[in-house]
């Protein structure tokens, strides 16, 4: 019971970091996107842009958290 749910708990991270890393990467697009359209006063104001720059970094900074308590454990 312990081997499968360690296991389990395993393949979940794998599987959060594929999810994070793919969400990174298509609010990106959109970034790139959005700037190339706008200037930087219409990004200023945009609030779902603003949204989605905040929710980008967070996404990165999750994947980055997760990355170093993996790479701890295994030290």
């Amino acid at each position: 019971m312990k081997q499968h749910s360690e296991k389990r708990t395993e393949f979940a991270v794998e599987l959060l970091l594929k999810t994070l890393t793919r969400n990174v990467t298509d609010t990106g697009i959109i970034l790139e996107e959005f700037e190339t359209t706008h200037d930087d006063y219409e990004c200023d104001q945009s609030k779902q842009y603003d949204a989605l720059v905040a929710g980008h970094f967070a996404l990165k900074e999750a994947i980055d958290k997760i990355n170093n308590r993996l790479n701890r454990k295994n030290k």
